[in-house]
């Protein structure tokens, strides 16, 4: 009996890592699919290729080399916004995340993106 109860729990738990391995989005959020969701909730969007924007003048952190950023999106509807970075590879995010901040917004990393914005904003790009 005993041995029994410890192969059903052993096959549970295996099963529940599988669930919950499963369950995670390993691979992160992409850009496509954060600007359909941003979309869907009304927001305009605009996404620069990372090159583009480094090279551009417009971004706003020094520590960021061009060849190091994919994607930089953008998106406001009214009073929500959000920046998001990203990256080519996680320690790329990881090592520029340490030195960006934006004043008044939430920040946070997601996988291989650095993102900055509004509390609605970040609920609404489902990053």
């Amino acid at each position: 009996m005993k041995r029994t109860f410890l192969k059903i729990l052993s096959l549970f738990l295996c099963l529940s890592v599988v669930g919950i391995l499963s369950g995670c989005n390993l691979k992160g959020l992409t850009v496509d699919e954060a600007k359909a969701n941003l979309e869907a909730a009304g927001y305009t969007v605009t996404v620069r290729d990372g090159e583009e924007f480094v090279d551009s003048g417009d971004c706003q952190f020094d520590t960021i080399f061009s060849v190091e950023l994919e994607k930089y999106l953008y998106a406001e509807k009214g009073e929500e916004k959000i920046h998001m970075y990203f990256f080519v590879t996680v320690d790329t995010a990881s090592r520029n995340y340490d030195f960006m901040y934006m004043d008044g917004l939430r920040t946070g990393q997601n996988n291989k993106t650095v993102y900055f914005g509004t509390k609605q904003a970040i609920k609404d790009s489902k990053i």
